[in-house]
This record gives structure tokens, C-alpha cells and sequence, in this order.
């Protein structure tokens, strides 16, 4: 049978009238923190001569060392082929024997000093990430310091490079993709010819860990690994799904460096050179992250380097600002955090904390500390009540009044469902239909506050309704898109 040809012409008129006017680049074009465009289709044409990978050995699983030895000797005799000392900043593999030392934007006299072949260092963006960078900005953090190293006189053979690897499992795999795109730019515009690619060093992220709900921890690892193996990383480091809480437990350790063994041994992910080469969705957004990270790299440069803005506060601001971007994101749940700002469980049992990493930013930990602060509350028997106060047939408000039990979960409030009107507590929100708020909301609003309910809440956006709802005693609404983390910090403060 032979099918009709369609060109993306006839493809885009079809979807427009899908979509029955709503824009198409609202509903269907996802913009990146980087500021780039995710197309819902991408076809040959846009396809951009992206360099390809060479063949390569499969990657070496590489562990953290924080001192102890035991730990570390357990590691290597489960599996892994390298070892990170993350105090003294070395990565060392053990069958060769080759080390790297770890230098950042922090450490501009490393950079500067002389080079020496016996002197091979592990240029590293992990700090910029955990403070907020995107990969752009990762990118061009990368390859100012590669710059800074190679006036220095280094040979490029003995430059590496360390970036985390984050939950974003195409954008990550497509930041380690762009790395080597931007590494051939760089030693063509020294003057360094034709080289080998930078050996690269991809760490899990541990902005995206969490302390709540510490099981997802496993899901975000394999996904990272999954990413950074695909995106053609030389070592590969797990972070322990308990990390984030203190010392990694031996079962942490074991279970990340078996996540990255089933992904070798048993996947055989790292048998595949360059497996996203060729499509034309990774090859176009590689080559726009590189095109992107290229442009802000120099503009660093003409700054005078990543490393003279971090001298003097320069480079931290940026990153701080790109953080609160991020963080509005979050506390939107634009950016969810699967088992912190959504699907959050309030009968799990915490894990026993230590003292966590110290530095940088994680994405859950504005909806943590709202967790924290409800526990405190509740010990102290503090804690507001809520009730969601239903109108209207269960058909009407089904799905929204389970939204909005799972939203007060995500701040540690336990809510109980009522259809009285005359329900005595802390906070009540009243959940229906958008048409059965026109006609008993109000109503419902003044019987609540008469019962003494301190804050009144309606479970969706207000619309036209707004001012007639706030003259009936409303005090706010909850609906998707709304800062969850303010609304939720303002409620666990009301008092009745």
C-alpha cells in the first residue's frame, strides 16, 4: 500500500487544527533554562553536521572516597575501575594509574601555574552546577578554564574534564554531546590541531538528590548514569541514593555502583559508540547547547575569564540569579520533584540525617524545609487543621480533589474531606466544579468563616469569580502554576 507524501506544511496545518487555537508554541514548544527551543518535530533538514564520536572502550565506573578506607576498599572490590578523592581532589584510575587533580573556577593560580605532562588536571563545573548553573553556562565555565590551561602550555592530553550530570536525561546527554563539540572549536581556535577528546568525568547530580523520600534518589541515578553513558563519558560516577542525608550507608554505595554495572555488564549501554548520533531531535540540540555555550563562553573572555569574575563576586552572582530563575521554576512545580513537591508521602519515616555536603543548592529543598517545619509543628501540637470541603456530586470534583489533598501533602498538611459547611478547623478549601463555584461558593465561604475557619481556600483559578469570592470571606486559591512553596510556608503559620 502505497501512503500519501505529507509535507511538514500539511503536518503544521493538521496540528493547528488540533489544536483549536491555542497557540502552537505554547502548547507544543518547550523552552529550556538555557533559553532554547524543544520543537515538538524535527526532520532531516535541520539536521546540523555534528562531529561523530570515535570508538572508544567502555566507560569506568569511578566511586567518591571521603576518607574512608574501608569504604573505599569495598568499592573497588565490587566493581569499580577508578576512585574519586573528593578532599583532595583527585580522580585516579587504578589499572593505569593515571591521575588528575580537580581544579575549578575557584582555583585560578593551578590554573596559571606552568604546566607539566606529570601535572594533569580535571578541569570541573560541579560547584557551578550545585550553585545553579544551566549547561550553557556549565559549558562556557569548561571551556574559559580549558583556555586558561592551555595558555598555560598544557597538551590537551592532559586536560580532563568533570560535569554533573542532572535529571534532564536529554538535555544532560546532549550537554556531554556538546562538550566535545566545543573542545575541537576551542583547540582549532588555539591552534592546537587535530587531538584526541578530552577524557570526561560525569558525576551525578546532587542538586536534584533529595532527603525526602529518599527511594527516588535510586530512579534520578539510573537515569543520570543512563545519560551521562549515552552521552559518551570516559568515567562515570553514581552518587548513593542516601547521600544527600549525610555519609553515604553501605548499602548507598553498593546499590549505585551496581546501578552502573547492570547499565555496563548487563545494558551493555557503554558498547555503542555514540548512540544518539543521528537523530535529528539530539543532533539539533546539541549543536544549538554548543552554538549557545560557545556564545557565552565569549563573552566570559571578554570579561577576562570565569576565574577573574569569580575573584571578584561576579561569576557567583550570576549563578545566584540563575538559581532563583530555577528555584521560581520549582516552587511553581514547573520543575517537579517526584516524591517532594509531587506525590509526596507523609507516612514515610525519615532517614537518620548527619550532617549534609556542605555547598551549593538541591531542588528540593524549599518543599524540605516546609516538611521539617509541619513535623515541628505537629510534635509541639501546632499544626493547622485543614479540610477540603467538597461541592457538589463526587463526579464534579473527583480529579481536582485529589490534586488538592496531594498539593497540601506536599507542606506536611493532612487533610480530611467534608461536605459540612460548618467544619471547625485551621484552614478549609472548598473543591468542585469551576461551574459550582458560581453558584455555592460564596455561600459556602461565609458558612465557613461564621464556623471559624481562620483561612479560606478554593481549589482552582478564580477567573471572573475573584472579586465576589474575596468579598465572601475567600482568602486565596490554590490551582496549577501558583507558588507552592510561599502558599504552603504562609498556611503552616495560620493559627486559629
Amino acid at each position: 500500500m502505497k501512503f500519501p507524501q505529507v509535507s511538514i506544511a500539511d503536518w503544521r496545518t493538521q496540528v493547528e487544527k488540533e489544536l483549536a487555537g491555542v497557540p502552537f508554541d505554547k502548547a507544543l514548544v518547550h523552552t529550556t533554562a538555557e533559553g532554547l527551543r524543544v520543537e515538538p518535530l524535527y526532520t532531516a533538514a535541520e539536521l546540523p553536521p555534528v562531529p561523530r564520536r570515535q570508538a572508544q572502550a567502555p566507560f569506568l565506573i569511578c566511586m567518591p572516597y571521603d576518607g574512608d578506607d574501608a569504604a573505599r576498599a569495598e568499592d573497588l572490590a565490587g566493581g569499580a575501575e577508578a576512585i574519586w578523592d573528593r578532599k583532595a581532589g583527585v580522580v585516579r584510575i587504578q589499572a593505569s594509574g593515571a591521575s588528575w587533580r580537580v581544579v575549578n573556577e575557584a582555583s585560578a593560580a593551578a590554573l596559571a601555574a606552568p604546566a607539566t605532562p606529570a601535572a594533569p588536571v580535571l578541569i570541573s563545573t560541579l560547584t557551578a552546577h550545585a550553585a545553579g548553573a544551566d549547561a550553557a553556562d556549565e559549558l562556557a565555565a569548561a571551556l574559559s578554564l580549558l583556555a586558561a590551561r592551555l595558555d598555560a602550555g598544557a597538551a590537551p592530553s592532559a586536560i580532563a574534564v568533570q560535569l554533573a550530570v542532572g535529571r534532564d536525561t536529554f538535555g544532560e546527554l546532549c550537554k556531554l554531546r556538546a562538550l566535545r563539540v566545543v573542545w575541537q572549536k576551542l583547540l582549532a581556535a588555539a591552534g592546537a590541531g587535530a587531538t584526541a577528546p578530552a577524557l570526561v568525568h560525569a558525576v551525578a547530580s546532587t542538586r536534584t538528590a533529595s532527603v525526602r523520600d529518599p527511594w527516588v534518589n535510586m530512579l534520578r541515578g539510573t537515569t543520570e548514569a543512563f545519560a551521562a553513558i549515552l552521552g559518551g563519558a570516559d568515567l562515570v560516577t553514581p552518587i548513593a541514593y542516601d547521600e544527600a542525608a549525610g555519609p553515604a550507608s553501605a548499602l548507598g554505595r553498593r546499590v549505585a555502583r551496581n546501578t552502573a554495572l547492570v547499565l555496563r555488564e548487563e545494558s551493555l549501554l557503554g558498547r555503542v559508540v555514540d548512540p544518539a548520533a543521528g537523530s535529528y531531535y539530539l543532533e539539533t540540540r546539541t549543536d544549538a547547547l554548543a552554538r549557545e555555550a560557545w556564545k557565552r563562553f565569549r563573552a566570559l573572555e571578554a570579561e577576562g575569564g570565569v576565574a577573574a569574575l569569580a575573584a571578584d563576586g561576579r561569576w557567583q552572582a550570576r549563578l545566584e540569579a540563575a538559581w532563583k530563575k530555577r528555584q521560581d521554576a520549582l516552587a511553581r512545580r514547573k520543575e517537579p520533584v517526584l516524591g517532594v513537591s509531587e506525590f509526596a508521602n507523609l507516612d514515610e519515616k525519615p532517614l537518620p540525617r548527619a550532617a549534609a555536603p556542605a555547598g551549593g543548592h538541591r531542588d528540593a529543598e524549599a518543599f524540605e524545609a516546609l516538611r521539617d517545619r509541619a513535623d515541628a509543628l505537629a510534635k509541639s501540637d501546632a499544626l493547622p487543621t485543614l479540610a477540603i470541603v467538597t461541592l457538589g456530586p463526587a463526579a464534579e470534583h473527583r480529579a481536582r480533589l485529589g490534586w488538592t489533598h496531594a498539593l497540601f501533602a506536599v507542606g506536611g498538611l493532612r487533610a480530611r474531606t467534608t461536605t459540612s459547611t460548618s467544619e471547625r478547623a485551621t484552614i478549609a478549601c472548598l473543591c468542585g466544579s469551576d461551574e459550582r463555584y458560581a453558584t455555592d461558593a460564596a455561600d459556602a465561604a461565609r458558612a465557613l468563616k461564621a464556623a471559624g475557619c481562620a483561612r479560606v481556600l478554593v481549589a482552582g483559578r478564580p477567573g471572573a469569580l475573584e472579586a465576589s469570592l474575596r468579598e465572601a470571606g475567600v482568602d486565596g486559591f490554590v490551582f496549577a502554576g501558583c507558588d507552592v512553596a510561599a502558599t504552603l510556608a504562609d498556611l503552616l503559620e495560620v493559627r486559629s
